[in-house]
């Protein structure tokens, strides 16, 4: 007996043995494969390409989403899944509560910058007894790529402020919109934006039937709607990107059509080798729906479609156009299999039959513009296979197509025979006045108007004062033109869209030599792509202080921001990356693409040096990556930056600071030569000699000690870590270590309390998607708040095995949150959003779950009112309560209100849209919300 107990000891052990051994093997093979594909893939070379050769090559001016491609790929499929976002309820239910409680996120800003706006146009239902204010047509619709879509009461006003419009989830990419003619309360809106290597990935077609109020996704059924693989090329099915949508009306019918588009969502433009992922291209063509997009149907034809490797594909729509005689074009893009389908122009009577009306040679993306009293004359602009932007027109409906003049940008970078600069891939626009149709405009990285019909032109806005530009009288746009639109009823007045939000034009006539006619309205446009952010961490007796790096708005900054939304100031411009405080040294880092750092006096904000290089240009030293990590050692006056060189070799800068000049010196290992950061933590313990925490893109995390002699470095990853880091944060003390993931696919959080001997995994019931930054309260063990790609999750029970993860998006949504920084003197939290700006909440001592426990002890009837309603509580107690909008601003407000389930009645005489309500007991607060109309 005793012999057969020995054995079975035994083969338990071995058994035991052989679990660990395979697990240990099979980890070991995910790694490989992760980094075979980190090895192959051609953002490799892409990525480290100057803003001059990727503009050669159709790429957009920033390499971020090649890097997020990269960062966020799963493991096991060597591609990002973000077709499961799409999977995820985009309209998260408001959460009960935001850190520690249920007050709103407050946004802080900013409210003058804006952000990439593709949409923008005026409301054509502001008119007679419903415009309100008794001005026609002055109320406004813009919609950001990442942002979600907006609407402001008063577009001509410079004081006016724009409001997000609840049931559009706030991180959606808004690329296209279309009116109903017959029925303008009724209006789609269009997500998806395909022209950023297909990075902007949309969920569908939106609409309403309440002139913007309320909108709810149309289902538009994926044709060949099935993945496929093909020579290791995968084809993911379903509806990413929409292209255009446009409205018809045939006899008092609607006719609703939408182009729907598939990008090879690795290599843009076509310019890299294979393996390919592909996102939507089986699905791809001109959708049609006859009964107001409750049925639809892909329109098919031998013109339409094309074969490969003996499967069947549609071209792609890019911008559809209706004639004066009502027939129907739209103009081309290339589809992702091999540019098929590319500088065409279609034609159709029916919407059934479609016949070629022009293939532009050596032309890819077309844009059409149609005269609204001359069925024969279209203006077009289209994109060259070399990235130029050309234009032509047709006087004949297409019979013939011959060049026009083209504008000559008085930025002095820019050629003469392309205003686009090599980007009209990114940023190409033509339009037609509706009532005069020798008065056309176009737009590129600057806005052009013409009274000729293109015979010549005049400059309308410039983006600088540089460049030779101060010579011309124009007033001031954002650079890159997404957008020009007109206001109903006077088309010399009109809304431009452009990388910086929009701009209010009240006299296109008079914009060459007035520079006042064009002014920006971002006051609220709150879509600002940050990178970073940071608090100063001393707190201010006149307000806060935010510090940020942005996409394409540079480096923004605020002293003394007061509660709510505040304007900023620009730090320095381009792309800002890291940027942080030291305030009880008093100085500021910030950072622009790549390794360039620089140093200024804080609060003064007095440029005293350039840190990483010595001119602080694009590119200068040639190394780091385009948003490049880094981290400031407030403790001992260091910073740290990724110096990966292009040439592939890794290391970490080690700049020492000083007032007027720094020190720096780069650390290396074998461990981390074919290696590369992706996060970074300096301990706030070691005082004296600073210990670096590394997190790389190939599943490690080491700590590195002595750094200001011989570095030594301990791997202390966990056991199974698979992808790559994006955040290291600290708790009580240095053997208390949060660790979370980039990655589709993967474990996203880590905890460690002995310093990396032993790891726990943390994502309990978290989603399947990336996590950008956790936090953990300090007043309250157990409650982790992370920012992820839907916004900010918490967990009141993160020391469980299995923690609950809930979403705490109470005046914020559902927007991804990239940088999470906490001020430990008033408890505030900073969340930095890539498209919705900054936001602030508190932690406390209240738990999420003493807050839960009462979660439903108060509700509202009806949810949907006038704005009278009732307040009910199951039991009767007294409360103060609250109601804010969703951009955080409270409306009304009462204290000691005894609420009891009878209910107590509540008359407001608000603007239409979702408000939420709070009623706080006890250091407690309760949430719902409710619809106004």
């Amino acid at each position: 007996m005793k012999t057969l107990s020995k054995l079975l000891i035994l083969i338990s052990i071995a058994f035991l043995y052989s679990c660990s051994n395979n697990d240990t093997t099979r980890i070991k093979e995910d790694r490989e494969q992760h980094e075979a594909f980190l090895d192959t893939h051609p953002f490799n070379q892409t990525i480290q390409l100057s803003r001059e050769d990727r503009k050669k090559q159709g790429l957009p001016p920033n390499a971020y989403y090649e890097r997020e491609y990269l960062l966020t790929m799963n493991p096991s499929l060597g591609r990002p899944t973000p077709e499961k976002v799409k999977l995820i309820n985009k309209d998260l239910e408001i959460a009960k509560s935001v850190p520690g409680n249920s007050r709103s996120w407050e946004d802080r800003g900013p409210n003058n910058i804006g952000g990439r706006t593709h949409v923008v146009f005026f409301d054509p239902n502001d008119v007679g007894p419903n415009n309100g204010d008794g001005i026609d047509y002055n109320r406004a619709f813009a919609g950001g790529v990442g942002g979600g879509l907006w609407v402001n009461e008063d577009v001509t006003d410079a004081n006016s402020s724009w409001t997000i419009i609840p049931g559009v989830a706030s991180n959606l990419n808004v690329s296209c919109y279309a009116i109903d003619p017959n029925d303008p309360l009724t209006m789609y809106i269009g997500t998806g934006e395909i022209y950023t290597s297909g990075a902007a990935v949309g969920n569908g077609l939106y609409k309403t039937t309440d002139g913007g109020l309320t909108w709810n996704e149309v289902p538009i059924p994926a044709a060949s709607g099935t993945d496929v693989t093909v020579s290791g090329n995968l084809f993911k099915s379903g509806i990413f990107y929409v292209t255009d949508v446009i409205v018809r009306n045939v006899n008092g019918t609607s006719e609703v059509y939408v182009g729907i588009g598939g990008e090879d969502y690795v290599s843009p433009n076509f310019n890299i080798s294979n393996p390919n992922n592909t996102l939507g291209a089986q699905n791809a063509g001109l959708y049609r729906s006859t009964d107001a997009g409750s049925n639809w149907a892909r329109v098919d034809g031998p013109l339409l479609r094309y074969t490969a490797n003996g499967d069947t594909y549609y071209v792609i729509p890019n911008d559809f156009a209706i004639a004066a005689d009502n027939e129907l074009y739209f103009g081309t893009i290339g589809s992702p299999i091999n540019n098929q389908g590319a500088g065409r122009v279609y034609r159709s009577t029916n919407g059934t039959t479609w016949l070629l009306a022009d293939v532009i040679p050596g032309a890819d993306r077309v844009e059409l513009a149609a005269s609204k009293t001359n069925s024969n004359l279209f203006y077009v602009a289209v994109q060259t296979g070399s990235n130029q932007g050309d234009l032509y027109i047709t006087t004949d409906d297409f019979a013939t197509l011959n060049p026009m003049n083209e504008p000559n940008d008085a930025d002095v970078t820019i050629p003469a025979t392309d205003f686009t600069r090599g980007q009209a891939f990114y940023d190409l626009v033509i339009e037609v006045d509706p009532n005069n149709d020798q008065i056309i405009y176009a737009g590129g990285i600057d806005s052009f108007r013409s009274t000729d019909g293109g015979n010549s032109w005049r400059q309308i806005s410039k983006w600088t004062n540089g460049n030779g530009l101060s010579s011309i009288p124009a007033p001031f746009v954002h650079a890159d033109i997404h957008a020009i639109s007109f206001r109903p009823g006077n088309s010399n007045e009109g809304l431009i869209g452009s990388d910086g939000g929009c701009s209010y034009v009240s006299s296109y006539s008079n914009a060459p030599t007035n520079v006042n006619v064009i002014q920006n309205r971002n006051n609220n446009l709150n879509i600002t792509q940050f990178y970073y952010a940071a608090i100063d961490e001393n707190g201010a007796a006149g307000g806060d202080d935010f510090v940020g790096g942005t996409q394409d708005n540079g480096t923004l900054r605020v002293n003394n921001a007061q509660p709510g939304s505040n304007s900023f100031v620009e730090v320095v411009g381009g792309d800002g990356a890291h940027a942080d405080i030291d305030g009880a040294d008093g100085y500021v880092v910030v950072s622009t693409q790549y390794n360039n750092h620089r140093y200024y006096t804080y609060p003064g904000y007095s440029f005293r040096y350039c840190i990483t290089s010595s001119n602080c240009g694009d590119n200068a030293g040639g190394t780091g990556d385009f948003i490049n990590v880094a981290e400031l050692d407030k403790v001992n006056n260091y910073l740290f930056a990724n110096s990966r060189t292009f040439n592939g070799s890794n290391g970490i800068e080690v700049c020492e600071l000083f007032n007027s000049s720094s020190n720096c010196n780069t650390i290396t290992n074998t461990q981390i030569t074919s290696d590369r950061p992706t996060a970074m933590k300096a301990s706030p313990f070691a005082n004296g000699n600073p210990v670096l925490y590394v997190g790389t893109e190939r599943s490690n995390l080491y700590r590195v000690s002595n750094i200001t002699t011989t570095p030594v470095w301990n791997n202390i990853r966990p056991a199974g870590l698979l992808g790559s880091v994006s955040d290291i944060e600290f708790g009580a003390t240095e053997q208390e270590i949060y660790l979370t993931m980039h990655n589709y696919g993967v474990n996203n959080i880590y905890y460690t309390n002995d310093g990396g001997t032993t790891w726990d995994l943390k994502d309990g019931d978290l989603p399947d998607i990336p996590v950008k930054a956790i936090l953990p309260n300090p007043l309250l063990p157990g409650e982790v708040l992370i920012g992820t790609e839907l916004g900010v999750y918490t967990s009141s029970n993160f020391n469980s095995t299995s923690p609950n993860w809930i979403p705490a998006i109470n005046g914020m949504t559902n927007v991804k949150v990239v940088d999470l920084d906490y001020r430990a003197s008033d408890n505030t939290v900073l969340a930095a959003t890539h498209g919705r700006g900054l936001f602030t909440g508190t932690l406390d001592t209240a738990s999420i779950a003493d807050s839960n426990q009462i979660s439903n002890e108060i509700f509202v009837t009806p949810t949907v009112s006038n704005g009278n309603f009732s307040i009910h509580s199951e039991l009767e107690n007294t409360y103060d309560v609250k109601l804010h909008d969703l951009n955080g601003r409270r409306v009304w407000s009462k204290e000691n209100m005894t609420l009891s389930k009878q209910g107590s009645q509540v008359q407001l005489n608000l603007k239409s849209g979702y408000y939420i309500l709070s009623a706080y007991k006890d250091n407690i607060a309760i949430s719902t919300n409710l619809l106004i109309k």
